[in-house]
């Protein structure tokens, strides 16, 4: 999260290593504005005491000698790598039944279906294929779902992309007749 000028001093910064290293650590951490510092403080203490002591000295030496950075630029490189490689299918050969939407950056991407394309019946017939999909639907509250697929990109490779895209290509046509 980023504070904007018009919210600044009333944002909480809030986030994980369970991305950037591993999903183990199990380590956040919260910067509070400082108004909220003391409340924060107590909220931690009479929820649990402290954490892990050892994890929490491993981490601040990792980030102290500069490894933590050396970690997060080599992963954005390899992210990077994959995400251009599923763009590049998802505006190229996979555009007549899909359009990317969302960040670009991160190890997931979204991309709606075009062409009256059911979610539900993507995933089933995707599922026969051995294609492993999650719609975007249930990530809406309070409005109208839209039609869509969930990409994630953080642990394939960019070869399995090009042929899980490939094979994914084929379903969307055989949907579409």
């Amino acid at each position: 999260m980023r504070a904007s000028d018009e919210c600044s001093g009333k944002v909480a910064y809030v986030g994980s290593f369970s991305k950037t290293i591993f999903p183990e650590l199990r380590t956040g951490y919260v910067i509070p504005p400082e108004a909220l510092a003391a409340d924060f403080l107590k909220a931690k203490q009479v929820n649990d005491w402290h954490g892990d002591s050892l994890t929490q000295a491993a981490l601040a030496r990792f980030m102290l000698d500069g490894d933590f950075g050396k970690h997060v630029r080599r992963v954005h490189r390899y992210y990077a790598e994959r995400r251009e490689a599923l763009l590049g299918h998802l505006a190229g050969a996979m555009s007549p039944w899909l359009e990317p939407i969302g960040p670009v950056a991160g190890i997931h991407l979204a991309a709606m279906l075009r062409k009256g394309l059911g979610e539900d019946v993507v995933i089933a017939r995707a599922r026969k294929e051995s294609i492993g999909l999650c719609g975007i639907s249930g990530f809406y509250a309070g409005r109208r779902p839209r039609q869509g697929l969930m990409f994630g990109y953080g642990d394939i490779s960019v070869a399995a992309i090009h042929a899980s895209m490939s094979q994914l290509k084929t379903l969307l046509a055989s949907l579409s007749r």
